[in-house]
């Protein structure tokens, strides 16, 4: 009895006994996900309108327009949301590197301390189109989100003088 207890425990250590454990057995390996890279320059069929959130764990209100902006993630498939984590001092040294590299590091600097903002930018020239402040009216967003297009849509096509 003593022997199959032993085997069980060891059993169970090398599988590992939770799902989501990342230091599971050594002859189980997981595939790693490749990391989504965030590029500035993307190729025009790639080009999305830009939703970001300040956000932190912390924060209620960030808690209260979740489901909205999951909800707009759903049924918009021309958005890409970008979420600004600032629960922590490093997770905001991060999102501030993050926001560089989106060229909305003025948006940034100016909201990290408002949690729940969310903005929506032109793809091509991260111009600031609309800032929402813990907003749960999808349509708002929608027609933010429309607008960004337009404006995107006017810089491939500019008006020609005649």
């Amino acid at each position: 009895m003593f022997k199959k207890l032993i085997l069980l425990i060891t059993m169970f250590s090398l599988i590992g006994t939770t799902v989501n454990n990342s230091s599971e057995a050594f002859f189980f390996f997981k595939k790693k996900k490749p990391e989504k890279k965030i590029e500035a320059e993307a190729t025009k069929e790639e080009k999305k309108v830009l939703v970001t959130e300040i956000f932190a764990k912390w924060c209620p209100a960030c808690r209260n327009i979740q489901p909205t902006l999951d909800l707009l993630v759903k049924e918009s498939i021309d958005i890409e949301l970008i979420q600004l984590d600032v629960s922590t001092q490093e997770k905001a040294v991060e999102s501030e590197k993050k926001a560089t590299i989106l060229k909305i590091e003025d948006f940034y600097r100016a909201n990290k301390s408002k949690t729940s903002t969310v903005a929506i930018f032109v793809p091509t020239t991260s111009e600031l189109v609309a800032i929402f402040q813990n907003n749960n009216d999808i349509d708002q967003y929608k027609t933010a989100i429309q607008d960004a297009k337009t404006r995107e849509k006017s810089l491939e096509n500019p008006p020609s003088d005649k």
